[in-house]
């Protein structure tokens, strides 16, 4: 397997992702799956202003996740799922949530036949999950995500260090400060899906070079923060 990281395009799909994502999450209908997040979180994550959401969809990886870390479950969907009409009315993804799972899923798809090693940073996935993903047609993928809309969560939402990480540093002001946390979040991403297999994989993890995506342009003091 290739060991390229993200191209750059790829990385402005997961923010744009991530944005519709944190945008929903902090609205009055993500308070269910804010409540997956650690109990003093929800408040922080509620509160989010759009340039901390800015900010934060910068992680090089995504901050849902349609359960990806379970192989069996996913190849059942893959192989069980029955082939219906996917613009019936009961299966149309109209709903907010629907279109970012719509887009999480068919952006993985795309990057998983493109370059698995990078869909797998960005998505904290196995190889495994990837191959399956490949394997489908994209009006299967398509058909999941209409059909499986309850999968979505935010990733490792249990995970107290990962979110403290991400809600605190993660929305600092200062760049580097900000790109470290994001970047530290990301190793506890990717930790599930590190075995002794896969020492190779984990061994090019450490050099690959993420590329950083800047916005240029001139900053209002006042609305820094």
């Amino acid at each position: 397997m290739d060991f390229n990281g993200p191209e750059p395009a790829d990385l402005v799909d997961v923010r744009s992702i991530n944005t519709a994502f944190l945008e929903f999450l902090c609205g009055a209908d993500g308070d269910p799956l804010r409540c997956e997040l650690p109990a003093a979180l929800r408040p922080v994550v509620a509160a989010l202003t759009g340039r901390q959401i800015e900010r934060l969809a910068g992680v090089p990886f995504l901050l849902l996740t349609l359960n990806e870390s379970d192989d069996t479950y996913w190849s059942r969907v893959r192989d069980e799922l029955p082939v219906g009409d996917l613009f019936a009315a009961s299966h149309s993804p109209s709903d907010p949530l629907g279109r970012i799972v719509v887009a999480a899923l068919g952006f993985q798809w795309q990057l998983a036949r493109k370059n698995p090693y990078a869909a797998r940073l960005i998505s904290g996935a196995s190889l495994s999950w990837c191959e399956q993903l490949a394997s489908c047609t994209l009006l299967r993928v398509l058909q999941c995500a209409v059909e499986y809309q309850g999968l979505i969560a935010p990733r490792q939402a249990a995970h107290k260090v990962l979110w403290a990480r991400l809600l605190g540093a993660g929305l600092s002001s200062a760049e580097d400060l900000r790109r470290a946390a994001h970047l530290s979040a990301l190793q506890i991403v990717l930790s599930p899906v590190i075995s002794m297999s896969e020492r190779r994989w984990r061994s090019a993890a450490c050099y690959t070079s993420v590329p950083v995506l800047e916005v240029h342009g001139r900053r209002n003091v006042s609305e820094d923060d």
